[in-house]
Parts: structure tokens; C-alpha cells; sequence
């Protein structure tokens, strides 16, 4: 099995990061293959550019999307860690989600309605 976490706290030493640590360590006593993907460590940019919606219509995807898109396609199963602030998840983690789960690798428009593709039906 491959699972991916998703881990959206700035502290290393939240309650969050103990959770990620328990599942990394539990999946990896079954054999399992998995992949942290820590935003804060990676700085991931969670802000929507412009340049993000031209590169969506034209397939030319940013890099920084492309290899978090190829992380979400190795998956078997995503996991997202992280604190509640007002009521939501913190922005890191919604601009993530904008970004990653763009049009056209996790859906498209059939009249008029938006439709989700096979690539992440399957979660």
C-alpha cells in the first residue's frame, strides 16, 4: 500500500506531528510505503497565481503542482493532518487543495457542471 500524509502544522511539536508520526510508523510495520508530505517543510506556496489558472488551460502545469500531483497519482490512500483554526483548515492547507486539485487533474467541466475525473474517484 502506498499512503500519503498530507501534514499542514508549523509546529514539529504539535499533537498534529505526533499523529503523523504514529501513522508513518504503524503503516510502515505493515509493509506499507508511505510518504509524508510536511507543507511547512517544503514551503509549499499555497497562493493561486494567475499563472497557475494559464497553466492549467494549457496542460503546462507549475512544477511545483506537477510533483505534488504525481504524489497524490502514487497513492493508494491520502491521510490530512492538521489543527482546525477558525472553524477551517489553516490556509497552507485550503490554498494546497486550490492548487493541487486543479482543473483538468481533478476535474473538468461537462456542460456546464463541474465532473470529477477517474484520477481521484478512485480515493
Amino acid at each position: 500500500m502506498n499512503p500519503l500524509i498530507v501534514f499542514a502544522h508549523p509546529n514539529q511539536k504539535s499533537f498534529g506531528k505526533g499523529i503523523v508520526d504514529t501513522i508513518v510508523k504503524a503503516s510502515e510495520e505493515k509493509g506499507s510505503n508511505v510518504k509524508v508530505r510536511d507543507l511547512y517543510e517544503i514551503g509549499f506556496d499555497p497562493i493561486l497565481k494567475p499563472s497557475d489558472f494559464e497553466g492549467f488551460q494549457s496542460g503546462k502545469v507549475p512544477e511545483d503542482i506537477a510533483v505534488e500531483q504525481e504524489n497524490i497519482k502514487w497513492a493508494d490512500v491520502i491521510t490530512f493532518v492538521y489543527p482546525v483554526w477558525w472553524t477551517s483548515v489553516p490556509a497552507i492547507l485550503k490554498g494546497y487543495v486550490d492548487r493541487v486539485f486543479s482543473y483538468g487533474f481533478a476535474y473538468e467541466y461537462v456542460d456546464g457542471a463541474p465532473n470529477l475525473l477517474s484520477k481521484v474517484n478512485t480515493f
